[in-house]
């Protein structure tokens, strides 16, 4: 019984995690090709938090954070392309994790 529960809370947390980051990268792609001062007002307000909250939202949201890091740069831009390719080979790890939890 205890496996049992296990599993589904793993399932449970799984779904969330590919349901919150799916809605926030559909948020970078929106403020992307609609406005891009969205994702520069985030960057600034993400810095501007108090050390300790930009630290914990730093982990919760990790992938999102390092994609406006990354679009804040002042990289050469294939460099940048190379970035945001990674993040989303992450994405694509972190989804076919999702997929093997419910198997």
């Amino acid at each position: 019984m205890e496996q049992s529960s296990d599993l589904v809370l793993r399932k449970a947390l799984s779904t969330y995690a590919v349901l919150i980051f799916a809605i926030l990268w559909i948020g970078f792609g929106v403020a992307y090709f609609g406005n891009s001062d969205w994702m520069d007002a985030l960057w600034n307000w993400v810095q501007s938090l108090p050390l300790l909250v930009e630290i914990i939202v730093w982990i919760l949201f990790l992938p999102i954070t390092v994609a406006l890091w990354i679009w804040e740069s002042s990289w050469p831009i294939l460099l940048r392309l190379l970035g945001f390719a990674g993040i989303i080979a992450w994405t694509v790890l972190a989804i076919y994790s999702f997929v093997q939890a419910w198997r």
